[in-house]
């Protein structure tokens, strides 16, 4: 069983469109609560969050859940821009108590 962030929205220094944690006991779990934000992403219109990608992104999250901290991404932008400005992201190291605490609120 591991903890998770996940996010989407604007990368750098901008706080995320939204964020919440989550306890998945399977990679499996993972990658099913990354798709379907990946889904609710290409169904607004927007580029990227291919399954490819969801699917390097939960490996690689999973894989580095013992660790301390770290964040992976899968960026994607809007049919109009060039470059890929946001990002649906995932945070590893996130403890159970952080998990206890957004079930509160």
């Amino acid at each position: 069983m591991a903890y998770f962030t996940i996010y989407q929205g604007l990368r750098g220094c901008y706080m995320p469109d939204s964020a919440y944690t989550i306890r998945a006991t399977t990679r499996r779990e993972l990658k099913a609560a990354l798709a379907w934000e990946a889904d609710s992403i290409r169904d607004s219109g927007h580029v990227g969050c291919s399954k490819k990608a969801i699917a390097w992104l939960a490996a690689i999250a999973w894989r580095q859940r013992k660790a301390s901290s770290g964040e992976y991404v899968s960026p994607y932008r809007r049919t109009d821009q060039t470059h890929y400005p946001y990002a649906l992201g995932v945070f590893v190291g996130v403890t159970r108590q952080d998990y206890l605490d957004s079930q509160e609120s």
